[in-house]
């Protein structure tokens, strides 16, 4: 038997972000009432392999 809790898909709304030297850190909360930490970066490069090609 499936319960609830094991289908629920979240769906994060951000409550604040704030500027920090690695980039943005956002709080982020779903209704049923968990919240994650997120950051993301100032710079961010997909293939820092192929930036250093195009050089």
């Amino acid at each position: 038997m499936t319960t609830t809790a094991e289908v629920h898909r979240h769906r994060w709304h951000v409550e604040s972000s704030h500027p920090v030297s690695e980039g943005l850190l956002s709080y982020q909360r779903c209704a049923c009432g968990q919240w994650r930490v997120t950051s993301t970066p100032l710079h961010p490069v997909a293939h820092p392999e192929l930036a250093r090609i195009a050089e």
